[in-house]
């Protein structure tokens, strides 16, 4: 299933562009970083990737919070001293930088992926996180969000806005449900982001919720909760095949 939707973008306030930059630097405060990693639950088993890094503030923080991290930014001299930074506070090489054009990044690595770009920034980009990254990663974003994708977890610090959304596996389309006692039935799913409707034998399924590749959903009186992977859906006592 394509994801082809509109795109979304990197920074904020607006002062004089770069040369080479798609968005002035202005870097986010440090309690809004630390909210920004405190929102996406960032731990040391995550590896964190920072599109337009700066002077390597939010890197350095996931850092030190024992993640490794990868900032990349298209400016050298930006780079130069975030890894400067990173040598010097004993974060190298846990925490590097890169000079690159974040549109070339690869991003299925990533469990956490960070933004502080403009906002046709991050709809430019919005395709690529819902077609390359693993189901489940978190992206959070300070100031700017993703246009329709709404988000699921959201924090404000003083007048500042953080945005969190979770990756949702591809669930839309025909799946058909095999049960533990060998009944089978068909699933019908609609989706948009994280939004999940359907039926199940033609029932119209109730309390529908997508979270990275967790689905859970109810049928009448009976629960199902399974784990969405690329051509099937397993779960306790039921396992859904895709059909198309």
């Amino acid at each position: 299933m394509n994801w082809l939707l509109p795109a979304v973008a990197l920074i904020v306030a607006p002062p004089v562009l770069q040369r080479d930059r798609d968005a002035p630097f202005v870097p986010s405060p440090e309690p809004v970083v630390e909210a920004m990693l405190d929102l996406a639950e960032v731990t040391p088993d995550d590896l964190v990737i920072d599109l337009g890094s700066g002077d390597g503030r939010i890197a350095l923080a996931a850092g030190r919070r024992g993640a490794q991290a990868l900032g990349v930014d298209i400016d050298s001299s930006l780079v130069a001293r975030a890894n400067f930074r990173a040598r010097e506070a004993e974060l190298s090489p846990r925490v590097r930088f890169r000079r690159e054009n974040l549109f070339e990044t690869r991003l299925r690595d990533a469990d956490v992926l960070t933004l502080y770009l403009m906002p046709e920034m991050n709809l430019r980009l919005r395709p690529r996180i819902l077609n390359e990254m693993r189901p489940g990663a978190r992206v959070v974003a300070h100031a700017f969000d993703m246009g329709d994708w709404p988000h699921d977890g959201f924090a404000r610090v003083d007048e500042r806005r953080v945005y969190l959304w979770i990756v949702p596996a591809v669930v839309g389309g025909r799946w058909r449900v095999t049960l533990a006692d060998g009944g089978e039935a068909a699933l019908e799913l609609d989706q948009r982001y994280q939004r999940v409707t359907g039926t199940l034998g033609g029932r119209v399924l109730a309390d529908v919720t997508l979270r990275g590749d967790r689905l859970t959903f109810r049928d009448g009186e009976r629960w199902y909760e399974g784990r969405v992977g690329y051509t099937s859906i397993d779960g306790e006592g039921w396992r859904a095949a895709r059909e198309e």
